[in-house]
């Protein structure tokens, strides 16, 4: 190429427009990237499920088909599949809403077991 060429008034223009087409590029750029950021909150984690805890406990066999019967009953009312842990956790809670009275009670109405022994 020759130096004529360079100094065509078309070249000049065109390069010219290059750099003002570059300049406003970077001025889009930290337009957008330099702002100050929005708030965002933060993604609250979601809830960790809290591990279980396997223990094993003896109860007389009135008490253990007393749990069955509760699950049928609560098939029969439209719950499908209630486990006999779901009994004993229920059991928990409704006992926890009792008074401290009404508690040694219903403790003091249960048949006496030897721990740790069949009978």
């Amino acid at each position: 190429m020759t130096k004529k060429m360079f100094d065509n008034v078309k070249v000049r223009a065109t390069v010219t427009q290059q750099d003002v087409a570059l300049v406003d590029r970077f001025e889009k750029a930290d337009s957008i990237l330099l702002k100050a950021p929005e708030f965002v909150p933060e993604p609250v984690p979601p809830p960790q499920k809290s591990s279980v805890i396997r223990d094993t406990f003896s109860m007389p066999p009135d008490d253990y088909a007393r749990i069955e019967e509760l699950r049928i009953i609560a098939n029969k009312e439209g719950r499908s599949s209630t486990s006999k842990s779901e009994v004993v956790r229920a059991g928990l809670q409704a006992l926890g809403l009792l008074n401290g009275q009404q508690l040694v009670e219903a403790l003091g109405r249960l048949e006496k077991l030897v721990p740790g022994r069949k009978s």
